[in-house]
């Protein structure tokens, strides 16, 4: 079986290696659709094909990065370099090399969940060759939430005893105790096409706003399919969810698009806020009348839970007081408190750590409990640098499908700064590609011809077509 499983991977690397940019759009559609094969496909392989869009993003990797395409090679990406190698250093010494770990396996697999997706960084902004290539490529991408939203539908019909409302598979999670909206209410929060409510609850918000910036974008009828399908269903499904911070987070970023869209010019057509309007109408209108059940569900959520508002937005702050009282410089390991280094230590029978990590109810708690003080002020700087990173993509760009999105994904970065990134893998996927592509600004040209075929990423922004690029020296 290992034998079998090496020759696999061994397969899907190569694969990858052949056309990167396929890797990557495959690993992207992987992450949405793992949970239904961990859930009710492969149940026995759980844990394998946990790693399977990982597996896929290895062999991107490494023909982006040692074999790079002649079109690779003419452009490089302007990063904070040092700061990520200080944050790289700062995360194997005051994490991976912490002696509490007790397993050089377990100290890379800590690395892994900080550090894996952070190349699409450099990746993204190279993905698209010109504006009509990414407009599509994201819309086809955006449809995904249609199937995927109608499966919450039915999830929240069946029931909490329904076999479509499981989790997956792991030594710490029954798979049939599904969460529901209270006691005796008879009615699960939906999990979707994800392992857990939470990878849910990171997909709606992230699409959301996705369509909301092609909407906001785009100019012609593909704008309907956002209005009446996308849109519509993402709310009602955050609903669903139960997810208190999916619902507030899509009102958030509904509301600053549109007080950005009246004072300021977003994509290329001028009757953006129309479409926006009669986008908040339809949501308002399709949840009320086809999903009444889940607006009443999540008000007595909202209105019945131990917990406040207000409470919820103090856990960031409130768990690293707490772990402030716990933690010394070093901290207790890097992944020490996450499920899957749990379930590896056992698998691999390593001797339980001499001090076991704290659990705290948010994750900016959990880093500084596994990375100590230096590493946790690292972390969250380099994280602060993303947000700004963004928000400097939207300054920068001149009105287009580019500068639309930009505002989005700066707005999908900002609330998940003291959010789960490295708890929950489907936001950190999700985290670094938004990221990546709001890094298509910082495009630099190393050569100052290019071939006929070959076409600026930067046409992106300035929405030109696939002609020979004006290179820059």
């Amino acid at each position: 079986m290992m034998l079998l499983g090496a020759f696999g991977t061994a397969f899907i690397v190569l694969l990858a290696m052949l056309n990167w940019r396929r890797a990557v759009y495959a690993a992207l559609i992987v992450a949405l659709f793992e949970g239904a094969i961990r859930k009710w496909i492969l149940p026995q392989a759980s844990e394998l094909v946990y790693f399977f869009k990982d597996i896929i993003l290895f062999g991107a990797y490494l023909k982006f990065f040692l074999f790079p395409d002649p079109d690779i090679r003419a452009w490089r990406v302007r990063m904070p370099g040092m700061l990520i190698t200080i944050v790289c250093i700062t995360l194997v010494m005051f994490g991976a090399l912490n002696p509490n770990l007790g397993s050089i396996i377990l100290a890379g697999y800590g690395l892994k969940i900080y550090l894996w997706y952070l190349p699409l960084g450099f990746m993204i902004p190279l993905l698209f060759r010109n504006e009509a290539e990414m407009t599509t490529m994201l819309f086809r991408y955006s449809l995904f939430a249609i199937p995927i939203c109608l499966l919450g539908a039915a999830q929240f019909v069946a029931g909490p005893g329904s076999w479509l409302n499981v989790y997956a598979a792991t030594e710490f999670a029954d798979t049939h105790q599904v969460a529901t909206f209270g006691a005796g209410s008879g009615t699960a929060r939906i999990s979707g096409t994800f392992s857990y409510i939470s990878g849910h609850a990171i997909f709606v918000q992230f699409f959301f706003i996705l369509s909301l910036g092609l909407l906001t974008g785009i100019n012609d009828k593909r704008r309907w399919v956002l209005l009446l399908g996308n849109l519509p269903l993402l709310v009602a499904n955050g609903l669903m969810s139960g997810s208190r911070g999916a619902v507030y987070s899509m009102l958030i970023v509904g509301a600053i698009v549109g007080a950005t869209s009246t004072v300021s010019k977003m994509g290329k057509s001028r009757n953006t806020l129309p479409y926006l309007l009669l986008g908040a109408v339809l949501i308002v209108f399709g949840v009320n009348v086809f999903f009444s059940k889940a607006l009443k569900a999540f008000e007595t959520r909202r209105t019945h839970a131990d917990d406040s508002t207000i409470g919820r937005l103090m856990y960031p702050v409130d768990s690293v007081i707490l772990a402030a009282k716990e933690v010394d410089l070093m901290g207790f390991g890097i992944g020490m408190s996450h499920p899957a280094s749990m379930a590896m230590r056992s698998a691999l029978k390593i001797d339980p750590p001499k001090n076991r990590c704290p659990v705290y109810d948010a994750e900016t708690g959990q880093v500084l409990a596994e990375l100590g003080w230096p590493g946790f002020i690292v972390w969250y700087f380099f994280r602060t640098v993303m947000v700004w990173q963004c928000w400097l993509a939207f300054k920068r760009s001149p009105p287009s499908m580019f500068r639309s999105l930009a505002l989005g994904f700066f707005c999908y970065e900002l609330l998940l700064l003291a959010g789960s990134f490295i708890l929950n893998h489907t936001a950190n996927v999700f985290a670094c590609a938004a990221w990546g592509f709001c890094l298509i600004p910082n495009l630099e040209t190393l050569v100052r011809r290019a071939r006929p075929e070959q076409v600026s990423p930067q046409q992106v922004i300035r929405g030109r077509g696939s002609r020979v690029p004006r290179l820059h020296s």
